[in-house]
Parts: structure tokens; sequence; C-alpha cells
């Protein structure tokens, strides 16, 4: 759901003013807007004391002058605040009244979606015999790792992969105990909080 948006800090000086005086003239007369809270007048109090306390502070002002600007865009702020809460709940959610009050939307959500399947699998002897060491390449937005490996093939010739292991690490991972001499398929997929990729291909190799 897009709203007007709360926080102003991103907003340099200049922004925020151009924001305030845009709510301002949007809202004054907007009859969705019958009764704001707080009132219209006190974004027009706000907005005069900060465009002054600007003016002053932009002239090479002193430290004082600017300390004073700041309280007053703070204050500012606050009104804006209070009064794009205030539109959101007359709003309940419709774009077309957020925009009419001048206020900016916030940004349209992203769906997540799940991490790309791994690439560049590789498999090769580790420390130990019966021991083949799995890396492959970090999967951007990847929380974890599964990866599954079997010796056995079903009567096409294709693996029949058993249980699923989980894996932080897309480097360094230690397949055991493996049979001296057996060809081993190993495949992976990355999971986030989206879903999961698909597998990989399989890749092999002989165990020593």
């Amino acid at each position: 759901m897009r709203t007007a948006k709360l926080g102003f800090s991103q907003l340099r000086d200049s922004e925020l003013l151009n924001l305030a005086g845009t709510v301002l003239a949007a809202m004054r007369d907007n009859t969705r807007f019958a009764t704001p809270v707080p009132p219209l007048t006190d974004l027009e109090t706000a907005l005069d004391d900060f465009r002054t306390l600007l003016e002053v502070a932009s002239r090479k002002g002193s430290p004082l002058d600017t300390a004073l600007k700041n309280d007053a865009r703070e204050a500012l702020a606050e009104v804006l605040k209070r009064l794009a809460f205030y539109v959101n709940t007359v709003a309940e959610g419709s774009v077309s009244v957020v925009l009419s009050s001048g206020f900016q939307l916030t940004a349209q959500p992203t769906k997540s979606l799940p991490p790309a399947i791994p690439t560049r699998l590789k498999l090769r002897d580790w420390i130990q015999s019966g021991q083949v060491r799995l890396d492959f390449d970090t999967m951007p937005g990847a929380w974890l790792y599964e990866y599954a490996f079997t010796s056995e093939l079903d009567e096409q010739g294709r693996p029949v992969f058993g249980d699923v292991l989980s894996t932080t690490r897309s480097i360094g991972n230690v397949l055991a105990p493996l049979r001296p001499g057996a060809t081993y398929y190993v495949r992976a997929r990355s999971r986030n909080g989206a879903g999961f990729s698909d597998w990989s291909d399989p890749v092999s190799i002989i165990a020593r």
C-alpha cells in the first residue's frame, strides 16, 4: 500500500521548504481534508519561521543562526509528520487522495525474489580418503545453501539424490564419508526468505 512519507531527514533544507509550501497550498481548501490535524495554521507558522531562519543562516550566519535554523527545521518536520499521518488516515490507502495532499508517496514495494542457482560447482579430493570438497560461487541475496550427493543411479542413469544438507558457506563444504572408487554426483541450490532457486546441474567426481 502506498502512503504519504513520514520521514524528511533525507531532504535538503530547500527541498523541505518546497515540500512544506506544496503541502500547504494543496491542502488549503481541499475538501478531502476538512479538519487537518494539526491545523494548517501550525504548518504556515512553522514554514514561515523556517524560511526566515534559513535565509539568515544562508547569509554566512553565526553558529547560533545555524542552530536556530536547525531547530526550526525540526519543528517544521514534526508538523509535516503529524499532517502526513492524518493524510494517511483519511486516504485509507488511496493513492489519489494522498497525492492531492501534496505529500510524496512512499516507494513502491518491490517483490522479493529467490536467489539464483549456484554456479561453477567444483569438486576435488580433500585431506583424507573418502572426503571430497565442494565449492561454488556465492549467490547475491542467498541466506543459505542446500546440497545433496549420491552415488546411486536410477534405471535411466540419473542420480537418485537423498538427504539434503544445509550450509551458510559456498566454499569449503566437505562431503564424507564416501566410498573410494565410487562416482559421486552433487547438486546445490540457494535459499532466502522468498524461497529456493532451482537445483544446479549435477557435477561428479570419483572418490579416492
